[in-house]
């Protein structure tokens, strides 16, 4: 399979997409920042990804690779979603060749989590910090409970820890021996006691 590198791709879209989108090197931002800066939360699944080449508006004759992740939302935390909830990104596979974003997540289809949208249609990756945007929801159908994953897949324990590095090798925090993980009802309450009270 060969991969397709986004270097010479960020140039050209320097000029349709938000500066910070392009950035592959991201610090992880607080709590309060993910959840502010997002333009709506959801809990969703992960309905369709649909990839397809493109062409750039501003240079003739390029393309690049972007796809669109139909979700049905399953809660809305924050804001109020279009409907349908389509995400549409840069990068994704077509035949044998694949465009990858550094930092991005993957999304599969069935593949349920919590995501943090912001410049859908707007930026490479409309998540909130790009891989610090998303958290997966693991279920144990034998004992039907669930937990919330960091995009690394390490359990997340506290909000406060989506400020930690995003890394498989991050080092894993010291917390009492009897934690738990966090799961979607208390996340999703969590999130909503930060959202700012707009004020008419």
């Amino acid at each position: 399979m060969q991969r397709l590198s986004p270097t010479p791709l960020l140039a050209l879209l320097l000029a349709l997409l938000a500066p910070a989108s392009y950035a592959t090197s991201v610090i992880a931002p607080s709590f309060d920042q993910l959840v502010g800066r997002a333009d709506y939360i959801v809990r969703a699944t992960v309905k369709s990804v649909t990839s397809d080449w493109r062409n750039n508006p501003d240079t003739p004759g390029e393309r690049y690779i972007g796809s669109r992740v139909e979700l049905d939302v399953l809660e809305v935390i924050k804001g109020t979603p279009p409907s349908p909830l389509v995400l549409d990104l840069v990068g994704g596979r077509v035949g044998d060749q694949e465009l990858t974003i550094e930092g991005a997540p993957r999304f599969v289809v069935g593949q349920e989590s919590i995501l943090f949208v912001q410049g859908n249609g707007h930026r490479i990756v409309p998540l909130v910090g790009l891989m610090h945007g998303r958290y997966l929801v693991r279920r144990d159908l034998r004992n039907k409970k669930e937990e919330i994953l960091r995009n690394s897949g390490q359990p997340l324990y506290s909000e406060q820890e989506v400020s930690l590095p995003e890394t498989e090798a991050s080092p894993i925090p010291t917390r009492d021996r009897h934690a738990v993980p966090l799961n979607c009802h208390d996340f999703s309450m969590r999130i909503r006691q930060r959202i700012p009270i707009s004020v008419p």
